[in-house]
């Protein structure tokens, strides 16, 4: 199996382009809310999942908690304006992933 296809390394790319589209949607830095929601609790919590995820515990209740409270930053900034509606998308696609690998792996019986 190529490290391409490693369900690690799926999960780390697809975090990370949801970090980058993050920020491409987040305005400038400034008291703005929406800027503060994205930059200041939504890729946070996107870089704790991270942490957890290269450590190779997706089982941790952080990473679910932590994608769990993106999704729903995002789904409020979706219900603001809809160009924030691929931003959920991906997270939701994220969940998936981690959901998926993070079950018991079954073996012969």
């Amino acid at each position: 199996m190529t490290d391409f296809f490693h369900p690690t390394t799926q999960i780390l790319n697809e975090l990370q382009e949801i970090v980058n589209l993050a920020e491409e949607l987040a305005p400038p830095p400034s008291s703005q809310p929406i800027s503060e929601k994205i930059r200041g609790q939504l890729i946070p919590s996107l870089y704790e999942a991270r942490t957890y995820i290269e450590l190779g515990y997706y089982e941790s209740p952080t990473v679910d908690i932590s994608i769990k409270k993106s999704m729903l930053i995002a789904s409020d900034l979706r219900d603001q304006d809809f160009k924030y509606a691929p931003l959920f998308s991906k997270l939701n696609i994220l969940k998936e992933l981690t959901t998926l690998i993070s079950k018991p792996k079954i073996t012969g019986e």
